[in-house]
Formats: structure tokens, sequence, C-alpha cells
């Protein structure tokens, strides 16, 4: 495994690949290069040998490369007088954004999951309780974006919320109510709003009053579930549902937060879906 007189040890190119996670050719490849030159070359045999020292080089190079460098850029960056620093400091961002992309690739897979069982019809949407009831008036405060592709909305919602939150929180305004996501078609575009309830106290400073006018007669579902994954799913099965009552929606469809995981340990999402409806169409 190692050569070279006594007191120094020497690796062979074996033993150096084996450590830093590279092949042999690899190794040759960057000799050739003059990437990481082997400590020692036997002038007879031409077997080459490394030295323990050159592990953090042949480490900063393999991390470079898996970061996307091109060879060229990897030997410019390893003669950098900190070159040890800056890979660090390339590797934690890097660290960050597979992080992120995970987390963004889960919540990808979960959609699929969710778009599959609609195709699939895997839930029955007679598991569904469907309720026709009256909606109150409501008074909100809030903060509105218009949009026209649902990954806005989903990308929008809950930064607005946030920022809802915070500035009924600096006013000090007392919540009467839970929150509150409504929607509401414009043409071509859909505005969606997130809200809270503070009854008669002022409009906080940066949001916007609004107020959703009371509607005689509507479907309502409930959604309980850890995540809003299934969210656009259980609102197909409340439409589908006002179709088959041989309903016609009317008015800003609404969300009311009756509890989310921000609401303590251990809570998920239950959420009462609200659609105002009209009277059938005979």
């Amino acid at each position: 495994m190692s050569a070279g007189r006594v007191g120094v040890v020497m690796l062979s190119i074996g033993a150096f690949a084996r450590l830093v996670g590279v092949s042999v050719r690899m190794l040759r490849h960057y000799d050739r290069l003059g990437l990481l030159v082997p400590a020692r070359v036997d002038e007879f045999s031409g077997y080459r040998y490394y030295s323990p020292d050159q592990l953090d080089r042949a480490n900063q190079l393999v991390a470079l490369k898996d970061l996307g460098f091109s060879l060229d850029d990897v030997g410019r960056l390893l003669a950098e007088p900190q070159s040890s620093d800056l890979v660090a400091q390339m590797l934690r961002e890097r660290r960050t954004a597979l992080l992120e992309q995970m987390r963004t690739d889960e919540q990808r897979v979960r959609q699929v999951e969710a778009r599959l069982r609609l195709i699939e019809k895997e839930v029955p949407m007679s598991e569904h309780t469907y309720v026709e009831t009256d909606l109150p008036e409501l008074r909100l405060v809030q903060l509105s974006a218009r949009v026209t592709e649902m990954s806005q909305i989903e990308s929008e919602i809950g930064p607005m919320f946030q920022r809802v939150n915070e500035a009924v929180e600096r006013a000090g305004a007392t919540r009467v109510g839970p929150g509150v996501a409504h929607y509401t078609g414009d043409g071509d575009e859909l505005v969606a709003a997130a809200a809270e309830q503070v009854g008669e106290a002022p409009t906080p400073d940066g949001l916007e009053p609004a107020r959703l006018a009371a509607a005689p007669r509507a479907l309502t579902v409930r959604y309980t579930a850890p995540d809003l994954v299934g969210l656009p799913q259980a609102w197909q099965g409340l439409v589908r549902e006002v179709e088959r009552r041989d309903l016609t929606p009317a008015g800003t469809a609404r969300e009311i937060y009756l509890a989310t995981p921000y609401d303590g340990a251990g809570s998920g999402w239950d959420v009462d879906l609200q659609q105002p409806v009209e009277w059938p169409r005979h």
C-alpha cells in the first residue's frame, strides 16, 4: 500500500484513489493536466505514489468538479492562495441549494401523487361530506395579488399570510375569527387574497380592508390533512358536487383556516372550503 523512505508514507495510486473516491484512470488524467501530480514516480517501474499531504488538494479538486466547474476552472481556483476557504464556502452554498431543491422535489412528488389520485379517482367523492348552508358577511384586512397560474397562488399565498399577520401583530389588533383565503375571477386573471378577521378595528398599515358579502346559499366541504397537497382535489370534488346538484357557482370562493400546523405541535390543516352557489338552474 505504501512505499518510499523510512518514516515517509507514500500511497500507491490505487490506495490514494480509494481514499479520495475517484478512479485510478482519473488520477492519471489529473496528473497529465498538472492538477494533481504524484509526489513521486518510480524511475524504473513508472508507478505513481502520492503523499497524504496531497489529500486536501485532491478533496478540493473533486469538490470543485462535483460543483460543475470545468477542469480548466478547477486549476485556476486551486491556484488561489485561499482556495480551501473558497471551496468550503462554495460547498456550503451548494449544500443550501441542494437542500432547497430536495424540498422542492418532495413537494413536486406530493403534487404528482395528488394529481395521479385525481386521474385514477382513487378517493371516491362520496367519502366527502358536502353541506349546503349560508355564509355570513366577513370583514377582513388583507393583501391580494392577481395571478394567471395556480403555481403563482402557491408561491404567493403563504408569504402574503405572513405579511398580513405581521401587520396585525404590529397594530396590536385582535383577531375575531380564523384566517381566510378567498378567490375571485376577473377576466383571464384570478384575484387571490390572504386575510384576517379583526372586526371593527382600524385597518393595520400596509393592508387593505375588504368585505365578503353574505351568501344565502353555499356548498361547503371540510378538508383535513397533514399538508395542503390534496387541496386542489378537494376543490375539484366540491365543484363536481355543485354540478351534480344542478347548482351554479356564484361569488367568491372561500377557504376558512380552522386549524393550521402553525397553531401548535401536532396540528395539521383543517380548512372549510366554501363555494357560494345559485339556486337550481331550471
